[in-house]
């Protein structure tokens, strides 16, 4: 597959395999359905499979599912072009009459029926579809149409290896983008943006490194810089554990230069603020910072 690993970015074992199996279907015609949390990078995944398929040259069709005008919904699915790939974005949004509308389309596509055009259908979720399919607000047989390859795409958080991969290239891509000097990050801020759990995911990323590049351009971006929620969340994360002893034990060394990272990302990277924090006096500090070779 040409484009997926490269456009999309990362190369974390858990994102590998959805590239993997992304270019294991990207040659073929069969359905596929897109699954992972909001902003995780669906419909980019749905548009590398696209790029790297026979229908490369034919047009890559999106429809959102959500408040679609049911009564046009079979004739904008038919209004497709022949050659297309037409991806439908966040299919468990549909009615119960817009699902019985999609499903006779796919039948009819699969049948070559007269009137239908030669498609090749994608979707995604974010639902868990077979929990609605067991309670009854998504067809069966529409759902086992769909479910013919499942390509689950991993959140942000399960993929801390690609988070400073990804912080680089959209920061660069952007500041190319809005002709501006592409900002730098200062240690405690990459460790920042590391530890933070991102719930919006690759797209929350993409924005935050798009208000640094506006906000920042050519600037060295500390803690105090960045948004509130990430601050917050490191706080918290900081407060939630390293005190109680496991019965394995700890390295005292590690989890001391630990908890200094944590003071100095705390108060953005302030030297006299991170000492208060942690009970020392700045010189103190400075020698454990040294010690351990944190830059700050």
């Amino acid at each position: 597959m040409n484009s997926v690993a490269e456009k999309m970015y990362g190369s974390s074992p858990v994102f590998n395999r959805a590239v993997n199996a992304a270019r294991m279907v990207a040659g073929t015609d069969v359905t596929v359905l897109i699954t992972g949390e909001p902003g995780s990078g669906k419909a980019s995944m749905a548009r590398e499979i696209h790029s790297a398929s026979r229908r490369s040259n034919g047009r890559f069709r999106m429809i959102g599912c959500a408040g679609i005008d049911e009564r046009q919904f079979e004739a904008d699915l038919k209004a497709t072009a022949s050659g297309s790939t037409l991806y439908l974005d966040e299919v468990a949004d549909l009615s119960l009459e817009a699902q019985a509308k999609l499903l006779h389309f796919i039948e009819s596509v699969e049948a070559r029926h007269a009137g239908y055009p030669d498609v090749r259908v994608l979707a995604s979720t974010c639902t868990d579809l077979l929990s609605l399919q067991k309670s009854g607000e998504f067809r069966e047989d529409l759902y086992y149409r769909l479910h013919v390859v499942p390509l689950a795409l991993p959140p942000l958080r399960e993929r801390t290896d690609d988070i400073v991969l990804l912080l680089k290239q959209f920061t660069a891509d952007l500041a190319r983008h809005h002709g501006r000097k592409a900002p730098r990050y200062s240690v405690t801020a990459r460790n920042l943006v590391k530890q933070y759990r991102w719930p919006g995911n690759v797209r929350e990323l993409r924005n935050f490194c798009q208000r640094m590049v506006i906000l920042m351009p050519g600037a060295i971006v500390q803690p105090a810089d960045m948004p509130l929620e990430m601050r917050r969340d490191n706080a918290t994360a900081a407060k939630a554990g390293l005190f109680s002893l496991p019965e394995e034990g700890v390295d005292l060394f590690a989890l001391e230069g630990d908890i200094i990272r944590q003071a100095i990302c705390m108060s953005g990277g302030n030297r006299s603020k991170a000492a208060r924090l942690l009970g020392l006096t700045r010189d103190t500090l400075l020698y454990r910072v040294q010690k351990h070779a944190i830059e700050i």
